[in-house]
């Protein structure tokens, strides 16, 4: 288990193109790492054995009854986002009213995309991860998915008319596990119509948008995207 090429195997799997080397300093902290075993344990990375979670909740003011002017309602509302990372660089986003127990069972299967999940790719470039996102295409969700080799499901669709999302988020660490909390640092809109680009960006609040944490999900380790070798 101490067997550095095994250890070097699983850095590669987590960071690819981006892993560097024993010998070179991190450019974002300054960190050297003793080993590749080193580098798995300390360097911050997302974890893949379930997906990040965070609850929004906000009073909503209703309409003032006809019967009695003075008495006007409120309303709690409360949803969830959730977020999952897969070793080979996709991502998942999705809101929902759905109780957790509920909503990671819709972002189970990469294979067949709900209309309402967000699709994309991520980097990590040191405590910092940063997301491409789209919504998927409405074509496909309702003729069915195009036909692709098992494993390279959810390439960004070229459109002319397309919405994205551009999200960073800092790595954070709870006192039980590492790299098991998702801070906002940036979040920006931007629509394309007839080739010219749009963007907006979102007032990241505490109350809108609160850190997401980590939940492992055991259902997320049943299936491999691609043959075990």
């Amino acid at each position: 288990a101490r067997d550095e090429e095994l250890w070097r195997l699983a850095c590669v799997k987590v960071w690819g193109l981006s892993i560097g080397t024993l010998d070179a300093q991190d450019a974002e902290n300054s960190t050297v790492y003793y080993s590749w075993r080193d580098m798995f344990i300390r360097r911050e990375r997302v974890n893949f054995s379930g997906c990040y979670i965070s609850k929004t909740t906000y009073l909503r003011m209703g309409e003032n009854s006809f019967q009695d002017q003075f008495y006007r309602p409120v309303q709690l509302v409360e949803y969830y986002r959730y977020i999952r990372f897969m070793p080979d660089g996709k991502v998942l986003m999705m809101t929902s009213a759905d109780e957790p127990s509920q909503g990671v069972s819709k972002i189970r299967n990469v294979h067949n995309i709900r209309p309402d999940v967000l699709r994309g790719r991520y980097r990590l470039f040191g405590d910092t991860v940063t997301l491409v996102l789209q919504k998927s295409s409405q074509s496909r969700a309702t003729t069915g998915h195009v036909r692709q080799r098992r494993g390279s499901v959810m390439p960004l669709d070229e459109d002319s008319n397309a919405t994205q999302f551009l999200i960073e988020l800092r790595i954070g660490h709870s006192p039980k596990r590492r790299c098991a909390q998702l801070v906002w640092s940036h979040y920006t809109l931007v629509q394309k119509r007839d080739k010219v680009d749009t963007s907006s960006e979102f007032d990241l609040t505490d109350a809108k948008y609160p850190s997401l944490w980590f939940s492992p999900v055991k259902s997320y380790h049943l299936d491999a995207d691609a043959p075990l070798v």
